[in-house]
Protein backbone atom coordinates (compact mmCIF):
# COMPACT_ATOMS: atom_id res chain seq x y z
CA UNK A 1 0.00 0.00 0.00
CA UNK A 2 1.46 3.35 -0.74
CA UNK A 3 1.99 5.46 2.44
CA UNK A 4 -0.14 8.52 1.12
CA UNK A 5 -3.26 5.37 1.47
CA UNK A 6 -2.05 4.37 4.75
CA UNK A 7 -4.65 5.08 6.85
CA UNK A 8 -4.09 7.26 10.43
CA UNK A 9 -4.38 4.49 12.70
CA UNK A 10 -1.34 2.98 10.93
CA UNK A 11 0.49 5.98 11.16
CA UNK A 12 -0.24 6.75 14.91
CA UNK A 13 0.65 2.90 15.87
CA UNK A 14 4.09 3.67 13.63
CA UNK A 15 5.10 6.99 15.55
CA UNK A 16 4.30 5.46 18.84
CA UNK A 17 6.34 2.12 18.26
CA UNK A 18 9.25 4.33 17.14
CA UNK A 19 8.75 6.74 20.02
CA UNK A 20 9.40 4.03 22.66
CA UNK A 21 12.53 2.74 20.96
CA UNK A 22 14.00 5.88 20.75
CA UNK A 23 13.06 7.02 24.52
CA UNK A 24 13.95 3.89 25.54
CA UNK A 25 17.67 3.79 23.69
CA UNK A 26 17.92 7.57 25.18
CA UNK A 27 16.85 6.19 29.14
CA UNK A 28 19.33 3.20 28.54
CA UNK A 29 22.41 4.97 29.28
CA UNK A 30 20.67 5.42 33.04
CA UNK A 31 19.45 1.93 32.95
CA UNK A 32 15.98 3.15 32.72
CA UNK A 33 12.66 2.59 30.67
CA UNK A 34 10.08 4.65 29.42
CA UNK A 35 7.68 3.97 32.09
CA UNK A 36 11.63 5.21 34.76
CA UNK A 37 11.11 8.33 32.76
CA UNK A 38 7.64 9.26 32.95
CA UNK A 39 7.53 8.81 36.89
CA UNK A 40 10.48 10.87 37.34
CA UNK A 41 9.25 13.47 35.23
CA UNK A 42 5.83 13.33 36.79
CA UNK A 43 7.67 13.94 40.01
CA UNK A 44 10.20 16.66 38.85
CA UNK A 45 7.50 19.72 39.38
CA UNK A 46 7.41 18.07 43.33
CA UNK A 47 6.42 15.71 45.93
CA UNK A 48 2.72 13.87 44.80
CA UNK A 49 0.63 10.93 46.28
CA UNK A 50 2.25 7.56 44.29
CA UNK A 51 -1.73 7.08 43.59
CA UNK A 52 -1.99 10.45 41.60
CA UNK A 53 1.07 9.16 39.58
CA UNK A 54 -0.04 6.32 38.80
CA UNK A 55 -3.55 8.05 37.94
CA UNK A 56 -1.70 10.28 35.76
CA UNK A 57 -0.06 7.53 33.96
CA UNK A 58 -3.04 4.48 33.51
CA UNK A 59 -3.04 5.15 29.59
CA UNK A 60 0.22 4.03 29.88
CA UNK A 61 1.54 0.00 29.77
CA UNK A 62 3.73 -0.47 32.91
CA UNK A 63 3.82 -1.44 36.50
CA UNK A 64 3.62 2.51 38.04
CA UNK A 65 4.47 1.54 41.49
CA UNK A 66 6.89 -1.34 40.58
CA UNK A 67 9.10 1.24 38.97
CA UNK A 68 8.70 3.70 41.90
CA UNK A 69 10.09 1.06 43.84
CA UNK A 70 12.97 0.92 41.31
CA UNK A 71 13.83 4.31 41.52
CA UNK A 72 13.33 4.46 45.30
CA UNK A 73 16.06 1.31 45.58
CA UNK A 74 18.35 3.39 43.36
CA UNK A 75 18.29 6.09 45.87
CA UNK A 76 16.63 8.73 43.05
CA UNK A 77 13.12 8.65 45.08
CA UNK A 78 12.06 9.27 48.63
CA UNK A 79 9.07 8.17 50.44
CA UNK A 80 8.87 11.27 53.06
CA UNK A 81 5.21 9.92 54.11
CA UNK A 82 2.76 6.95 53.43
CA UNK A 83 1.71 7.48 49.64
CA UNK A 84 3.91 10.27 49.22
CA UNK A 85 6.72 10.37 46.79
CA UNK A 86 9.50 13.02 45.86
CA UNK A 87 12.33 12.90 43.70
CA UNK A 88 15.82 12.97 45.95
CA UNK A 89 18.47 15.69 44.74
CA UNK A 90 20.52 12.13 43.02
CA UNK A 91 16.72 11.80 41.14
CA UNK A 92 16.61 15.61 40.63
CA UNK A 93 20.23 15.12 38.84
CA UNK A 94 19.16 11.85 37.25
CA UNK A 95 15.94 13.48 36.08
CA UNK A 96 17.54 16.61 34.30
CA UNK A 97 20.39 14.33 32.37
CA UNK A 98 17.59 12.14 30.95
CA UNK A 99 15.59 15.33 30.42
CA UNK A 100 18.53 16.34 28.12
CA UNK A 101 18.52 12.93 26.26
CA UNK A 102 14.66 12.97 25.85
CA UNK A 103 14.49 16.54 24.50
CA UNK A 104 16.63 15.04 21.74
CA UNK A 105 14.12 13.04 20.55
CA UNK A 106 11.72 15.42 20.62
CA UNK A 107 13.64 17.67 18.34
CA UNK A 108 13.93 14.59 16.06
CA UNK A 109 10.61 13.61 15.93
CA UNK A 110 9.81 17.37 15.10
CA UNK A 111 13.01 17.61 12.70
CA UNK A 112 11.42 19.97 9.99
CA UNK A 113 8.76 21.12 11.54
CA UNK A 114 7.95 24.43 12.07
CA UNK A 115 6.43 25.41 15.24
CA UNK A 116 3.23 26.51 14.30
CA UNK A 117 3.25 23.12 12.34
CA UNK A 118 3.89 21.06 15.49
CA UNK A 119 1.25 23.11 17.33
CA UNK A 120 -1.59 21.88 14.44
CA UNK A 121 -0.44 18.36 14.42
CA UNK A 122 -0.91 18.26 18.46
CA UNK A 123 -4.32 19.92 18.38
CA UNK A 124 -5.22 17.49 15.34
CA UNK A 125 -3.72 15.08 17.53
CA UNK A 126 -6.43 15.71 20.51
CA UNK A 127 -9.34 16.53 18.28
CA UNK A 128 -9.29 13.38 16.85
CA UNK A 129 -9.04 11.63 20.20
CA UNK A 130 -11.66 13.72 21.48
CA UNK A 131 -13.93 12.53 18.84
CA UNK A 132 -13.19 8.77 19.11
CA UNK A 133 -14.09 9.38 22.80
CA UNK A 134 -17.00 10.93 22.40
CA UNK A 135 -17.99 8.42 19.73
CA UNK A 136 -17.38 5.60 22.20
CA UNK A 137 -19.40 7.31 24.75
CA UNK A 138 -16.86 8.55 26.82
CA UNK A 139 -16.70 12.00 26.54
Amino acid sequence: MPEEQRPIGWWVKRLDALLEEAVDAAVAGEGLTRRHWQVLHSLAEGEAREAAVSDALRDFAGDVPGVVADLAARGWVARPAPGQVRLTEDGAAGHDRVLRAVGRVRRHAADGMSRQEYERTILVLARMVENMERALGRG
